[in-house]
């Protein structure tokens, strides 16, 4: 062994007994007292969200310095694409699922070795396991911006509706009092906006949920590579999972159905909410500030999305915002203790204060759920987080246009369910594929 292979074997051995600290608990990695350097941090929450943390932070590492630049999320991958190109990127970048793939040469696996995975699951809710393959960690769960259903509390107390539907198959029970119509069939008031796809908000986030309640995972690493599992039918249904949300999903724009709410002639589904004019609204948590200030006079409650009539495991989905790492990062070992201070503890607990979003991490979860006078929100989207389930999205906006294309092929009868449901599948292994 020459001296060059000699120097990178301690360095190595070094960085995974300190590794090994880091997550053993003897080193905590809330207060990382012993990183050293500059570190950057990149992501696309607001600077105000993770200010205190980060504060928090420089304030008990004299030889650390954190700095933290918001991206527009517009933008965001393109300018990570060319930051790494360049040589410049950050130390640790802020990601989505959708991002997985597309950052899979830039991001750093902390391996198990370090951190077991049983210690990672004991850490964070089951739906951050979307940040774990083969190799090792992915990312550092930090918030969760969960799909709830917000409702209008004037609407439902009108109709003599004491509380908001809690099974989907309810809906085909309140539609005939929540859905209001002139002679002509024009809609003057919504129960729901399902069936469409172009004037619904979150239209995708909503069929991933009813897919992912229906055991599709839309997505899934096999151990080699991800592939579509949209088309699938583990269980030999009669029916299979995508078919079945599908029907589903567009009984609510047929006029011929006792489910008809919506039409792609009505406004925006969230102008239409807003506008006191829907009694449901399935949005994200991440909405509410924009729903009350866009009408401060709206009376609205949340709670958690319906679920599927005596299914006993519950389902949302959920955005889950982690923190990876840059494999060529010139201070890994301060990096990592970052992102470890920042998923955990008082870090994290200052972010989801900041944001008003529930934390990826358990532990938060279960100690410092609100409780009290105006916690009503805050306590729903904890619960939603817990339950929240994503999906290895390869690239959204482009699998957005798949998913908008399956429904709209459906409407325009220019496919069959089936041949429809064939075609999406296709289309998102094809991107699965040549992930960009």
């Amino acid at each position: 062994m020459n001296n060059l292979q000699t120097i990178l074997v301690a360095v190595f051995l070094a960085f995974f007994a300190f590794a090994v600290l880091i997550f053993s608990g003897m080193i905590k990695v809330d207060k990382p007292k012993g990183a050293v350097g500059n570190i950057s941090i990149w992501g696309t929450f607001p600077s105000a969200f993770v200010r205190d943390s980060i504060d928090a932070i420089n304030a008990q590492n004299s030889q650390l310095s954190l700095n933290y630049s918001y991206k527009d999320i517009s933008t965001y991958q393109q300018d990570l694409v060319e930051a790494f190109a360049n040589g410049k990127g950050p130390d640790v970048f802020m990601v989505t699922p959708d991002m997985i793939q597309r950052n899979n040469n830039f991001t750093y696996r902390i391996p198990y070795a370090s951190y077991p995975e049983k210690l990672f699951t004991d850490s964070f809710v089951d739906g951050a396991n979307i940040y774990l393959d083969k190799e090792g960690i992915i990312a550092l769960p930090i918030i969760i911006d969960p799909i709830v259903l917000y409702y209008n509390k004037d609407i439902l107390s009108n109709e003599g509706i004491v509380k908001p539907p809690q099974s989907w198959d309810q809906l085909f029970q309140l539609n005939g009092s929540l859905t209001k119509r002139q002679n002509d069939g024009t809609i003057n008031q919504s129960m729901i906006a399902l069936g469409q796809y172009e004037n619904i908000n979150n239209a995708k986030d909503i069929l991933a949920s009813l897919l992912i309640q229906n055991d599709d995972l839309i997505v899934q690493n096999n151990g080699a590579e991800y592939v579509s599992v949209l088309n699938t039918n583990q269980y030999n249904l009669s029916i299979s999972p995508v078919e079945t949300v599908l029907k589903f999903f567009l009984e609510f724009s047929n006029p011929l159905d006792i489910a008809y709410s919506w039409n792609r002639s009505l406004p925006n589904s969230f102008d239409m909410f807003t506008g006191g004019k829907s009694a449901l609204y399935l949005g994200r948590a991440s909405e509410l500030f924009k729903i009350q200030s866009t009408n401060p006079n709206l009376s609205f409650d949340v709670s958690i999305i319906p679920q599927i009539k005596d299914f006993k495991i519950r389902r949302t989905y959920g955005e889950i915002y982690g923190l990876a790492i840059n494999k060529r990062s010139t201070n890994l070992a301060s990096a990592l203790q970052v992102a470890g201070a920042l998923s955990t503890g008082d870090g994290v607990k200052n972010i989801s204060i900041g944001s008003s979003l529930p934390p990826a991490s358990r532990a938060i979860l279960s100690s410092d759920k609100p409780s009290g006078a105006g916690s009503n929100f805050l306590s729903v989207f904890f619960d939603s987080a817990l339950i929240s389930r994503s999906w290895a999205d390869p690239n959204e906006s482009k699998s957005n246009l798949i998913f908008r294309d399956l429904i709209e092929n459906i409407l325009s009868n220019n496919l069959s369910v089936g041949e429809a449901i064939v075609k999406a599948g296709g289309q998102l292994e094809i991107l699965l594929k040549n992930v960009n």
